[in-house]
């Protein structure tokens, strides 16, 4: 299998297989490597994003102008994860946007926090001038992020309780000449409220901790927040209330700017996600982009070996035959019913996707006569080398000479005659994002290594300069596991092939 493989011609994609962003680490198996999210990296001015359709003097898009995105809501009512998955989103269209977690600034204060810090009204001083202290220097990193670096979004993750601090943070911000959109999480479903709290335990203010004193450390404070949460209803403020994750949406106050509509339609989108995303190479990389034969033996054989690994791998930790204990569940005919059809609603879920490529189809066909579901995209077709394909280095130098140049400066922009690029690819999979997010269960992903270094670089939060050297071994299975706080990827050799050293 692995001589099936061709190096890439085109010099982006050749650096690819020169560099590398895992760190490796060992396990019970042998080398596997984790490749933590970049999410939480500050962005300046200098940031160009994967999904950028363009670039302005002034840094901003979409002629919206700065915005602060203030998140609130009660504990355990996935902000975070909501500020997050926000931010990766908004960032991929080009937005400079930063995350300003209040519990960053907590856990970085020095001295010990009491309980009656996490009250919205404290019964000491203490904890009152401390609460104050955290908001007025998060404040103040938001006001430098619009100002110094051209910031655009700044997504701010709080709690954000109380009715009069909220109106004073929309006049404090109006005075810089930010706008201010609230959104505000909403949990009405115990089963929703109990999942929530199991993810918050795993927190970074849970280190160490055993799970089920962690757990009911929380839930403490739950219940401490409770009597003084004030619902959002200021009829000067323009908010977004987000129930259940997504189950239903009310807008109030909006001005239906671009932006904001953006925004929505993400959050219509949205799900607090139970499974992974898997990535694996198509086989037979080196035939020419318009030829589309069948799926070869060896071609068989390897997408036979993708699929046990897959199986085998989540069946470690959802049983054996998972994927068909995925009923609809049943809903009260007084609740919101979800969509019919729907793919990826059942934890237990597992759907494949694959290009429209003959050979990638007929390796789905593996997974669907065991009842997977499996779904054939347009969007997942490789990308277009145009008149650079089968050419050899010295004859890009010499038949395309500026273009040649211009290749190896930008990799991830530049389009040699007939060609697409790796930014091609990622305006073309924008609804595929959508649909990512909507999954709850787990999405195995059969592509070319152009395209799935593209996927990668949305959920793992890359800069658009990384994405043509990020490295896809047909040895080796993608797992992107999602987390509140952080997505995590590894790499999970492949049954039955030959493991090499990176």
């Amino acid at each position: 299998m692995t001589e099936e493989i061709q190096e890439p011609i085109i010099p982006g994609n050749y650096s690819a297989r020169k560099q590398t962003r895992w760190e490796k680490l060992d396990t019970v198996k042998g080398k596997k490597a984790v490749h933590l999210d970049g999410i939480h990296d500050s962005v300046d001015s200098t940031y160009i994003s994967p999904g950028q359709l363009y670039s302005t003097e002034s840094g901003r898009m979409f002629h919206a102008g700065q915005v602060c995105v203030c998140i609130c809501g009660q504990p355990a009512r996935g902000k975070t994860n909501l500020s997050i998955s926000l931010c990766r989103y908004l960032r991929w269209l080009g937005l400079k946007s930063n995350l300003f977690h209040m519990g960053n600034y907590r856990r970085a204060k020095t001295g010990t926090i009491t309980d009656d810090f996490f009250k919205p009204v404290p019964d000491t001083e203490e904890a009152f001038k401390m609460r104050k202290e955290l908001t007025e220097s998060c404040v103040q990193d938001m006001k430098a992020f619009f100002q110094g670096d051209h910031g655009q979004v700044a997504i701010y993750d709080a709690v954000n309780a109380i009715s009069k601090e909220r109106v004073e943070l929309v006049e404090r911000m109006k005075l810089y000449g930010i706008r201010v959109l609230f959104i505000e999480s909403l949990v009405t479903d115990d089963n929703l409220l109990r999942a929530n709290i199991q993810d918050a335990s795993k927190s970074p203010d849970y280190q160490n901790w055993d799970s089920k004193q962690a757990v009911e450390d929380y839930k403490k404070r739950v219940e401490m927040v409770a009597p003084h949460y004030q619902e959002m209803n200021e009829p000067s403020l323009s908010y977004v209330k987000f129930i259940n994750f997504g189950e239903r949406l009310i807008v109030k106050n909006s001005n239906h700017d671009f932006l904001t509509s953006k925004i929505v339609f993400f959050l219509m989108n949205s799900k607090i996600k139970r499974g992974s995303v898997y990535m694996a190479r198509c086989s037979n990389n080196k035939l020419s982009f318009k030829s589309d034969p069948p799926l070869t033996e060896a071609g068989r054989e390897y997408s036979q070996k993708v699929m046990k690994t897959v199986l085998g791998h989540i069946s470690k930790f959802k049983g054996e035959n998972f994927y068909h204990n995925v009923q609809r569940p049943k809903i009260e005919a007084t609740k919101r019913q979800p969509a019919y059809g729907v793919d990826g609603q059942h934890e237990n879920s597992l759907v494949v996707w694959t290009s429209v490529r003959r050979r990638t189809v007929e390796a789905a066909q593996m997974f669907k006569d065991l009842g997977i579901t499996t779904r054939h995209r347009q969007q997942l077709t490789q990308l277009n080398p145009g008149d650079a394909e089968g050419l050899t280095l010295e004859e890009l130098k010499e038949k395309f000479p500026h273009d040649y140049e211009e290749h190896l400066a930008d990799p991830y922009h530049h389009r040699y005659p007939r060609a697409e690029s790796y930014h091609d690819l990622a305006v073309k999979v924008e609804p595929l994002l959508f649909e990512m997010e909507r999954m709850r269960g787990d999405v195995l992903i059969i592509a070319d290594e152009t395209v799935l270094r593209v996927l990668y670089g949305y959920l793992m939060a890359c800069h658009s300069y990384d994405i043509p050297t990020l490295k896809f071994p047909e040895n080796e299975v993608i797992q992107i596991t999602y987390n509140a706080y952080t997505n995590t990827a590894t790499r999970i050799p492949v049954e039955g092939l030959e493991q090499t050293e990176d």
